[in-house]
């Protein structure tokens, strides 16, 4: 969660906590904490580790567009950090894809070349092996393969 997100949610918790009525006139007590994976939550509970912020409120409840507003802005904050977290998600999908077809390519690439004879299965079983130029084509490919997959430095 960003900072912005962050501070956007506490206005709005402050806001909600005074519309509601249940700020007292001397200010409420939020405690914000952090959890570990770095996000900032607000609680009226106390929470090891938590702080303490005292929320000073000199108006009335909030009306009812006031409320409105500010559900939307939670609404949105909210629906941005969804999107971020989809995206983070996406890319460790996309990373730990990437992985697997590096690891496949040098495992590939890796017994071409350690076979001596290099051949292929027809049908019916029956084995036909390649030339060594074919096989070396064969190894380039793999070799080629093998450096789309997992990058120029393998």
């Amino acid at each position: 969660m960003s900072r912005f997100t962050a501070i956007l949610l506490g206005a709005a918790l402050a806001t909600l906590l005074g519309g509601a009525g249940v700020a007292r006139a001397s200010g409420s007590v939020v405690y914000e904490w952090t959890d570990a994976h770095g996000e900032v939550h607000y609680t009226d509970q106390w929470v090891p580790g938590a702080k303490r912020i005292t929320i000073q409120t000199a108006h009335g409840p909030a009306d009812a567009g006031a409320m409105q507003g500010i559900q939307g802005e939670s609404n949105a904050a909210s629906k941005e950090v969804a999107q971020q977290e989809d995206a983070r998600a996406v890319q460790k999908d996309e990373a730990r894809i990437r992985a697997k077809a590096c690891k496949e390519a040098k495992s590939n690439y890796e017994t071409l070349i350690q076979s001596r004879h290099i051949f292929t299965t027809d049908k019916s079983g029956a084995r036909h092996y390649l030339s060594d130029a074919q096989a070396n084509a064969l190894r380039v490919k793999a070799r080629e393969s093998m450096q789309a997959d997992c990058g120029t430095g393998s």
